[in-house]
């Protein structure tokens, strides 16, 4: 049954990101999935499935927006949408004399990569630190279908520095 609710709950993702494609080709208006779309976030992440990050997610500084997807067999994220490159971040150098990463663009850039479970609703990774040009190891965990936790750290997380990233919605809402 578990099973079966995952290959659902992956085809009602892809038929709505589908869905959603066509909807705004055709320019239609007042086409609204947040429910459906909160439902299938909830099912992946009570299953502790990869499917539950997947996505958009706005960093807390507000300052990128991160397409987390599948690479292979691990979890990566491309900078998707820069909303203010002149604030970096919020996570701040961890003790490092660092100094901050050049101005270069970073749209397309790879910031997280090797994600790979680690319990329910959580992997581990890394994380690259446009503020101080290095790169951390990483900890993400599913707080709720719509908040991710990301802990970047040296040594150990609870040594590190933590966000709260939240989900950009890719649904179409009623456009006046």
């Amino acid at each position: 049954m578990k099973k079966q609710m995952i290959v659902i709950s992956t085809f009602a993702t892809v038929l709505m990101s589908a869905w959603s494609a066509q909807a705004q080709q055709a320019g239609l208006s007042d086409y609204y999935l947040a429910p459906v779309e909160a439902q299938i976030q909830a099912n992946n992440l009570a299953s502790g499935k990869a499917g539950a990050v997947v996505g958009t997610w706005l960093t807390q500084s507000g300052s990128l927006e991160v397409q987390i997807s599948h690479c292979g067999e691990a979890l990566c994220g491309n900078v998707s949408k820069v909303n203010d490159a002149a604030n970096l971040s919020n996570m701040t150098a961890m003790g490092s004399a660092a100094t901050p990463a050049s101005a270069a663009p970073v749209l397309g850039k790879t910031i997280m990569e090797g994600f790979t479970p680690n319990g329910a609703a959580a992997w581990s990774g890394k994380i690259f630190n446009r503020a101080d040009g290095q790169t951390y190891a990483c900890q993400m965990r599913m707080l709720s279908p719509t908040e991710l936790e990301v802990t970047a750290y040296k040594d150990k997380p609870e040594n590190g520095r933590t966000q709260v990233w939240t989900r950009v919605s890719n649904i179409i809402t009623a456009q006046k």
